[in-house]
C-alpha cells in the first residue's frame, strides 16, 4: 500500500473524528481487507468533549506489518483560538516526518502542518475565517480568500 493512500485514509478519518461522529460511550472499530487494516479506538467523550484526547486511529499494511498511528494529543492555541490537535508520524526509524491536523470546535478553522525529518515545517496550510494561507518550508506564503486577489510573499 502506498504512503499516499494511507495518508489519504488517515486524513479522511481525522476529518471523521473532527466532525464529532462518535457516541458518548466511545467506539472501537476494526476494518480490514487484503491491502489495509484500520483500527479506531475512541475513548468516552466525557461531558460532550469535542476533542477526545487519547483517541487513536491505526492503519496497517498486513503485507509488511507497517503501521501509521494518528492520535489526538490535546488542544493548542493558534491565532487566539483553541484548536484540537491530532498527530501522525510516518517514515522509518531515524527518518521520520510528522503531520499535524488542528481544527476548531465549530470546524470552520483548520491548520495542516507537515514537518520534515528534522522537525522543521516543510508545508503548512491554514484556513482561518475564510482566509487561506499556504506556507512552504522557507517561509514563503501564498494567501487567498477574503480579499480580491492572491498575495505572494517572498523570503
Amino acid at each position: 500500500m502506498s504512503k499516499k493512500r494511507v495518508l489519504v485514509i488517515l486524513l479522511i478519518l481525522a476529518a471523521f473524528l473532527s466532525f464529532g461522529c462518535i457516541g458518548k460511550d466511545g467506539m472501537k472499530l476494526s476494518v480490514s481487507n487484503n491491502e489495509t487494516e484500520i483500527n479506531v479506538s475512541l475513548p468516552e467523550s466525557g461531558n460532550g468533549s469535542w476533542c477526545p484526547v487519547g483517541s487513536q486511529l491505526q492503519v496497517t499494511d498486513p503485507a509488511t506489518g507497517k503501521s501509521l498511528n494518528l492520535t489526538i494529543t490535546g488542544t493548542e492555541k493558534f491565532e487566539n483560538e483553541t484548536l484540537c490537535k491530532a498527530c501522525v508520524e510516518t517514515g522509518t526509524e531515524g527518518n521520520t516526518s510528522r503531520l499535524e491536523y488542528m481544527w476548531s470546535e465549530d470546524k470552520n478553522n483548520t491548520v495542516w502542518t507537515k514537518y520534515d525529518k528534522d522537525g522543521n515545517i516543510s508545508m503548512r496550510f491554514i484556513n482561518v475565517n475564510g482566509k487561506k494561507t499556504i506556507v512552504d518550508g522557507t517561509g514563503r506564503t501564498l494567501e487567498f480568500g477574503n480579499s480580491t486577489g492572491i498575495s505572494l510573499s517572498p523570503l
